[in-house]
C-alpha cells in the first residue's frame, strides 16, 4: 500500500470509529437485539468479519459466555488495535482480534458456528474468494449472516449464488442467513 493510500485509509477508519461512538451510545439496545436475532448461544465460536472498531464485540462476548469464543476479523490494522484495546479495557478473555490478509483470516478449518458480516459486504472486491474463505472456517452446520450494507439485495443474492459456496435459507429485511452449500 502506498504511503498516501495508507494515510487516507487510516483517516477514513478513524472518522468511521469516531462516528460509531455516537451511534453506539444511541443504539446499544439495537446492537444487543440484532445479535440476539442471530441465535448466538453460550459456548459457540463466532466470527465478527469486518469488525471495524468493535461495535458488536462486547455484546457478542456476553452472548457466547466464558466457554465461547468471539473472533474479531478485519483487514485494517487500526481495527485490530481498537478491538485489542477494548478487550483489555473491558476484560474480554473470550475475544481474539485477527488481522486478515486479503480475505484469509487464519482461523482453523470448520471451527465456527456463526459468522456475521455487517455493513461491509458492499466493499468486497472478490466475492468468490470471500465466500470460499468463510465456508472454509464454518462448520458444516454453521451459518453466515450477511448484511446487504450499501448495495441492493438483488446484488447480494447474485454474488452469493455466483459463489456456489453458500445457499440462502432465510431473507430478513436487512440481511440474509446462509448455510454452506
Amino acid at each position: 500500500m502506498r504511503k498516501d493510500s495508507k494515510l487516507i485509509s487510516n483517516l477514513a477508519f478513524r472518522l468511521m470509529s469516531f462516528s460509531m461512538r455516537f451511534v453506539n451510545e444511541s443504539s446499544s439496545r439495537k446492537t444487543s437485539d440484532k445479535l440476539k436475532e442471530f441465535g448466538i448461544k453460550s459456548g459457540m465460536t463466532i466470527v465478527d468479519y469486518g469488525c471495524g472498531p468493535g461495535r458488536y464485540i462486547l455484546e457478542a462476548s456476553r452472548l457466547v459466555g466464558p466457554t465461547g469464543k468471539v473472533l474479531a476479523v478485519d483487514i485494517h490494522p487500526l481495527a485490530i488495535k481498537a478491538v485489542n484495546k477494548l478487550v483489555v479495557k473491558k476484560n474480554l478473555p473470550n475475544v481474539e482480534a485477527i488481522l486478515a490478509k486479503g480475505y484469509h483470516c487464519f482461523i482453523q478449518d470448520g471451527s465456527v458456528d456463526i459468522i456475521y458480516a455487517l455493513d461491509m459486504f458492499h466493499r468486497v472486491d472478490d466475492p468468490r474468494s470471500f465466500f470460499a474463505e468463510l465456508k472454509r472456517i464454518c462448520k458444516p452446520s454453521g451459518r453466515l449472516i450477511l448484511e446487504d450494507g450499501h448495495q441492493k439485495r438483488e446484488d447480494t443474492l447474485k454474488k452469493i449464488n455466483q459463489s456456489e459456496q453458500w445457499k440462502v435459507v432465510e431473507k430478513k429485511e436487512k440481511y440474509v442467513i446462509c448455510t454452506p452449500a
